[in-house]
C-alpha cells in the first residue's frame, strides 16, 4: 500500500545548503517496497517523476550498457543509502541543457564541457577522444515530518573504453581505444568538477554525493559494462577523496570464461534442457563476479514453441534441472523467450532450493 504525505516545506532560499526543494501543496506517495534489495520510489501528485535530463542520458552504445549503468549505480548507492531509510527519485537537479553542455567538448563556446577540446586530428591514435559518454543522477530522499527532503545524491559517469566516431558525416566508423587507466584518470578529474558545480546548486550544499565511474563495454559485448571505481564527497566537501576500486566483471557462458565449477555446472544444465527440447536457438548466461567470486547469474533461453502445453512442460523441466545443476549459493534468474516475446520467468534467491516460476498467458 502506498504511503501518502503532503510536503509542507518552505520555498527555496538562495542558501545552497538547504536540503529541500519547493514542494508546497504537492501530494507525495511512495511505492511499496518489493524487498530490501529495492528502494521505494517517490510519486509526486500521482505521477512518477522522470529525470530532468531524460533523453540526453540514454545514448550509450547498447541496451545492456544502458541497463547496467542505471542498475549498477543503484546497487552502488545501497552501500551509502539504506533501502529501509531512503526513497528513490530520478535526478531532479541536473537538467537537460546542463547535461548536454557537460557531455560536449570544452571550447570557447562551451566552457562547461567536460570532454577535451577537438585538436583537429581525425586519426584514431592522434585525436582527443570522447571520454565521457553519459551522466546519470539519482536522488535519495529521507522522511522529514510529514514530507520528504533530499538526503543524498549519486552520480554515474559512463566512460568509453572505445570511442566510436566518423571522419565525415555518414562516413565509415573508426575507433579510438582508451585504456582503463586513462578513462579512470579522466573520470576522476571530471567527477571533481561535477561535485564542485553541484555544491553551488541550490539544495545540494551539504548533502553527501556519491560518484561511480562506469566502464562502458564495446558494442559487440553482450554482457555490458561495470562500475570500476567509487568515491563520496561528504557533507559540504567540494572534492572526492579515497577513491575505491571495484573489482567486477561479467562473463557470458558458454562463450567466455576459464574452466570453473560455475561454467561446468551451466554446461551440464544447458545439455540437459537441449536434450529435452530440440528447438532451442540459444542458451546463454551472464555471470557477475566481484573480487573473482561469482555473485549472480542470469540465464537466457531462446526457442520456438507451438503450444501452451509445451511452454508449461518446458518451464517445469527447466526448474527441475536448474535446481539440480546450477550453483545453489547465488541468486539466479532464468528468462525463456520465443519470437512472440517472454514466455516464462524463473528465479531463485541465494540459499533457496526451489525456483519460483511464472508462465505468461
Amino acid at each position: 500500500m502506498a504511503v501518502c504525505a503532503f510536503l509542507l516545506s518552505a520555498c527555496q532560499t538562495e542558501d545552497p545548503n538547504t536540503k529541500e526543494k519547493e514542494t508546497v501543496g504537492k501530494e507525495i506517495e511512495t511505492t511499496s517496497q518489493l524487498s530490501n534489495d529495492y528502494y521505494s520510489a517517490i510519486i509526486t501528485d500521482g505521477a512518477y517523476q522522470t529525470s530532468l535530463n531524460r533523453g540526453i542520458t540514454l545514448g550509450l552504445n547498447s541496451n545492456v550498457n544502458l541497463k547496467a549503468f542505471e542498475t549498477g549505480l543503484m546497487d552502488l548507492s545501497q552501500k551509502h543509502y539504506a533501502t529501509d531509510t531512503y526513497y528513490f527519485q530520478e535526478g531532479q537537479y541536473i537538467d537537460a541543457d546542463t547535461t548536454s553542455k557537460w557531455l560536449s567538448r570544452v571550447s570557447e563556446e562551451n566552457p562547461e564541457g567536460l570532454n577535451p577540446e577537438d585538436n583537429g586530428d581525425v586519426e584514431p591514435d592522434g585525436r582527443n577522444p570522447i571520454y565521457l559518454d553519459s551522466l546519470l543522477e539519482q536522488d535519495y530522499m529521507i522522511k522529514k515530518g510529514d514530507g520528504f527532503e533530499l538526503g543524498g545524491i549519486s552520480i554515474g559517469l559512463a566512460m568509453n573504453s572505445v570511442d566510436y566516431y566518423t571522419k565525415k558525416e555518414f562516413g565509415s566508423e573508426f575507433e579510438t581505444k582508451i585504456s582503463k587507466e586513462e578513462l579512470l584518470a579522466e573520470g576522476q578529474k571530471m567527477a571533481d568538477k561535477i561535485v564542485q558545480r553541484l555544491r553551488k546548486t541550490e539544495g545540494i550544499g551539504n548533502i553527501p554525493i556519491v560518484v561511480g565511474i562506469f566502464e562502458q563495454s564495446t558494442k559487440d559485448n553482450l554482457a555490458g559494462g561495470v562500475y570500476i571505481s567509487e568515491a563520496i564527497s561528504e557533507e559540504g566537501s567540494t572534492s572526492l577523496k579515497d577513491w575505491k576500486s571495484i573489482n567486477q566483471k561479467k562473463l557470458i557462458f558458454p562463450t567466455s570464461g576459464e574452466e570453473s565449477n560455475e561454467l561446468s555446472s551451466f554446461q551440464n544444465f544447458k545439455a540437459e534442457i537441449e536434450n529435452f527440447f530440440p528447438n532451442l536457438s540459444g542458451v546463454t548466461a551472464e555471470a557477475l563476479y566481484t573480487d573473482n567470486q561469482i555473485m549472480s547469474m542470469k540465464v537466457s533461453i531462446n526457442t520456438q514453441f507451438y503450444g501452451e502445453s509445451e511452454i508449461i512442460a518446458f518451464t517445469q523441466h527447466v526448474a527441475e534441472k536448474a535446481s539440480s545443476f546450477l550453483l545453489p549459493n547465488i541468486p539466479i534468474e532464468i528468462t525463456i523467450d520465443s519470437i512472440n516475446g517472454t514466455e516464462a520467468f524463473l528465479s531463485r534467491e541465494a540459499g533457496e532450493t526451489e525456483f519460483y516460476s511464472h508462465v505468461f498467458d
